[in-house]
């Protein structure tokens, strides 16, 4: 991404300025529109080559969701994002009332009117119609469709006869819509900030955008706390890892529709605040507490909870981050490993062998 074309962000103030924008950060990126498509998927959002085109077509302010997936596709940074959803949320600040409702049930503002069109050359007068004949009675009546030419009475003028095959279109056309009304599911129109079936099938690291900040959400209110910034980064990698050994789930760190729907009520019975943590770390190490609880810090910031995933994907586990080697050797489960009773006291099991601290090589945490 051309960092220009970002630079231009804040120097809209209309919302045909700010697609205009959106047009240029497309157009410096290089991408096709389903080049767009595509890589927006990748990064969990959905973004079909048809409703990019439709949104940089128009010069009507699009809908946030739309905003973050074609910038996400062309390579924009969080922060660069964040910059562009202020200037649009200041932009929509100032719209009028009618506009900031069309944008709550349609995703965009209403369009501008558009310029009258010149008037078109006038027909010649059409021959006057016969009087109608009268009605015949309901079960005589002919079908509704098109009127084949052969059942227009050949007296009647070539003017009138159009205007009634036009007239049967248009009945046809109507019936048809209103058949298909009465059997397709009627959408409801949602905001950005209501929870929408847009969600990717499966959630995963890397992935930006309200999907994720509702997982996160989620996550909080079960008491493993996580950024909730609606990115799925390390942290909620971290934490979503938790939850999955803490319920003997398959750890995966991604989570599909199943997995939303085991994140409700409270995760983790008891919580241990990082004081209790510490205390506890001070009392089985009566010998050296300072030090303990130093390394213990160091290891996972007295989070009983932490897990730090490797490079090679291996993990490491709890307040003393045993390493899945050690667990398997050990014959314990990661949920075990995430007890802070069990993780301290193995801890003084490792230690008592060599009345060092050596066992574990830490840098400080950022």
């Amino acid at each position: 991404m051309d960092d220009a074309a970002l630079d231009l962000a804040p120097q809209a103030t209309t919302a045909g300025e700010y697609v205009a924008l959106l047009r240029d950060v497309r157009r410096r990126s290089g991408l096709t529109y389903r080049e767009v498509s595509r890589r927006a998927s990748a990064t969990g959002h959905w973004l079909p080559p048809s409703t990019l085109a439709t949104m940089l077509g128009r010069s009507t302010l699009p809908r946030e969701r739309t905003v973050v997936a074609l910038l996400a596709a062309c390579g924009t940074t969080a922060g660069e994002v964040e910059r562009w959803l202020t200037v649009r949320r200041d932009i929509e600040a100032h719209l009028s009332e009618r506009d900031r409702v069309a944008i709550q049930e349609t995703g965009t503002t209403t369009a501008p009117p558009a310029d009258p069109a010149p008037p078109a050359d006038p027909a010649p007068p059409a021959a006057p119609a016969p009087p109608a004949a009268p009605a015949p009675p309901a079960d005589l009546a002919p079908p509704a469709g098109p009127v084949p030419p052969e059942l227009v009475s050949p007296d009647v003028p070539r003017p009138a006869r159009r205007r009634l095959r036009l007239a049967a279109v248009a009945l046809l056309a109507v019936l048809t819509v209103g058949a298909a009304g009465t059997l397709l599911p009627r959408a409801n129109p949602t905001t950005d900030d209501a929870p929408t079936d847009d969600c990717p099938v499966v959630l995963r690291q890397g992935m930006y955008g309200p999907c994720v900040q509702s997982l996160q959400e989620r996550l909080v209110a079960g008491g493993l706390f996580v950024p909730v910034d609606g990115w799925f980064g390390p942290d909620t990698t971290s934490r979503l890892i938790a939850f999955q050994a803490l319920g003997g789930l398959p750890v995966s760190g991604t989570a599909d529709g199943r997995m939303l729907d085991e994140l409700s009520g409270d995760l983790v019975a008891a919580r241990w605040p990082e004081e209790r943590v510490g205390k506890y770390v001070r009392k089985a190490f009566p010998e050296d507490p300072a030090a303990a609880v130093q390394v213990a810090r160091c290891l996972s910031g007295l989070d009983p909870y932490r897990v730090e995933i490797a490079a090679d994907g291996s993990r490491r586990w709890g307040v003393f981050q045993f390493s899945d080697v050690e667990l398997s050797r050990l014959g314990v489960d990661r949920r075990t490993a995430l007890d802070p009773v069990w993780n301290v006291r193995a801890a003084r099991d490792v230690w008592s062998r060599t009345t060092s601290f050596e066992h574990w090589d830490c840098a400080p945490l950022p």
